[in-house]
């Protein structure tokens, strides 16, 4: 009899826990910004205005999804506000909660190209920017949203010198000349932006795929 009482009383436990979480996941949902998307043009990144002011610590465990929206929307505010990451509160907790929320959930491409982007307006040369692309590679390989801004990050600064970045930097430019034809502008648009490495490397790549492009990158 008592036994049959104690397993009772375990099972309403559990049940308000349950029931608790369920509530407290719910409310945060509803609370949370609509996750933003990355955009061809890196200079038309945007957030959602005031989400970098919700302290994620109401988000209930487990649901690393909000945690991970809510990092990808500072970061994002960061990078759309210039800010670097030292000398700037904002930058600071940018990465700080990207780290965070990586370090639980390293699946997230958009947080890592996101994080890319944070690095590079300290550093575009930097190790970080060389790191956090490849991450963004390997997390989401068949990710064309990313393809674009991916290719526009690598080839900014000298992040190409890394061998398995540029190899992986080609992939991107041979899908854009094979088989996404609608996107050969956002391959110019780099072209444009790139540095005298990333311009060498557009160059070489596209001459090896498509030389007939060439004179168009060119333009």
């Amino acid at each position: 009899m008592k036994s049959a009482v104690g397993f009772r009383v375990v099972l309403i436990v559990l049940a308000l826990i349950l029931g608790c979480y369920g509530v407290a996941s719910t409310v945060a949902e509803l609370d949370t910004a609509v996750r933003p998307t990355f955009p061809n043009d890196p200079s038309n990144i945007s957030a959602p205005a005031g989400a970098a002011s919700v302290w994620p610590g109401g988000i209930p465990l487990f649901r690393s999804d909000l945690k991970s929206n809510h990092a990808l929307i500072v970061t994002l505010q960061a990078i759309q506000h210039g800010v670097t990451l030292t000398g700037s509160a904002e930058g600071d907790r940018a990465r700080s909660r990207a780290v965070r929320t990586l370090s639980a959930a390293p699946y997230d491409a958009e947080l890592w190209l996101a994080m890319a982007l944070l690095e590079a307006q300290r550093d575009p040369n930097g190790p970080g920017v060389i790191e956090a692309l490849k991450m963004a590679y390997f997390t989401g390989p068949n990710d064309l949203r990313l393809l674009p801004m991916r290719l526009d990050t690598a080839t900014a600064g000298d992040a190409l010198i890394d061998p398995d970045l540029a190899d992986l930097a080609q992939g991107d430019v041979r899908l854009m000349l094979t088989r996404l034809p609608e996107m050969k502008s956002s391959l110019e648009l780099s072209y444009r932006r790139a540095s005298k490495r990333g311009r060498a490397f557009l160059e070489q790549a596209v001459q090896t795929i498509d030389p007939t492009f060439l004179a168009t990158l060119r333009k």
